[in-house]
């Protein structure tokens, strides 16, 4: 039998409702997390996803928040800790995102976006990382990052300044947390392919056709699926990485490491870990 990785562990995943946080939230639950399922809207998918878990024998708690928010997220934490008794595991993940050519951005996207996916993610991890060190038995935080982190496409400056963003934030909060037994580190996605399809279609999640030109340039010769980006936050929320710290962790199948010709099709608005 497969060991469970985080056998009894508490975990909130913000966007989890469909996507890369669905993904995340099943193969958490699958390794014995009671898990914390979060997004703007209540829908079908989110209701397919609680389902899911519930039906492995794990414990889903539903909550609707807007993570740009503060009252929200305040609200947010003060009800998971209540039905869990406490957090060991925070994955920030939301955000929806879109192109926006340097020249046409506004302060409101500029706003909206920092707000929900830079400014959010970090106080959420200040919450979070305070009910841990109040609790006393460590924990993790795990922020998804991009590959437009590292590189920049046309039309994602704001996108990629976020990102970045996040990847020294936990360089950050390695340092102050110091002692206090919660390592804090980020998952930078590449070409991930997130879509929600009918059960009919899923053969083609990540296929050629959906990569186009970008499959010449990933070594693994394939595209990314949820599954693959929710195995690196196993790691890294588990006792396999309790050394890493302060880092980020890129799952793109080896798409940076040739440097990206510039021909390569540029990545969709939030397509790599994008909550959508």
């Amino acid at each position: 039998m497969t060991p469970k990785l985080l056998e009894g562990k508490k975990a909130l995943i913000t966007g989890s409702r469909r996507g890369i946080g669905a993904g995340i939230a099943q193969l958490f639950a699958e390794h014995g997390a009671d898990v914390g399922i979060n997004d703007i809207t209540r829908d079908d998918e989110a209701d397919k996803t609680i389902a899911s878990i519930k039906a492995i024998g794990r414990k889903a708690s539903w909550h609707q928040a807007d993570v740009g928010n503060s009252d929200d997220r305040t609200r947010m934490l003060d009800e998971f800790v209540e039905q869990h008794g406490r957090i060991d595991i925070l994955v920030n993940n939301a955000v929806a995102s879109k192109d926006m050519h340097f020249t046409k951005i506004t302060e409101e996207f500029w706003d909206h976006l920092v707000g929900h996916a830079l400014k959010g993610y970090l106080f959420l991890a200040q919450g979070a990382v305070n009910h841990m060190i109040e609790h006393g038995h460590g924990g993790s935080v795990i922020n998804i990052s991009s590959v437009h982190s590292y590189r920049a496409w046309p039309h994602d400056g704001v996108y990629g300044i976020v990102k970045a963003g996040l990847n020294r934030m936990v360089q950050s909060m390695a340092h102050d947390l110091a002692g206090s037994g919660i390592t804090a580190n980020c998952v930078a996605p590449g070409y991930i392919d997130s879509r929600v399809l009918p059960q009919e279609e899923e053969h083609t999640r990540a296929d050629d056709e959906y990569l186009g030109s970008a499959i010449g340039f990933i070594p693994s010769q394939r595209g990314g699926v949820p599954k693959d980006i929710a195995g690196a936050c196993i790691f890294l929320a588990s006792e396999l990485g309790q050394y890493v710290n302060g880092q980020t962790i890129t799952v793109d199948g080896g798409f940076l490491a040739g440097g990206v010709p510039q021909d390569s099709k540029p990545l969709e608005p939030g397509m790599p870990g994008a909550a959508e």
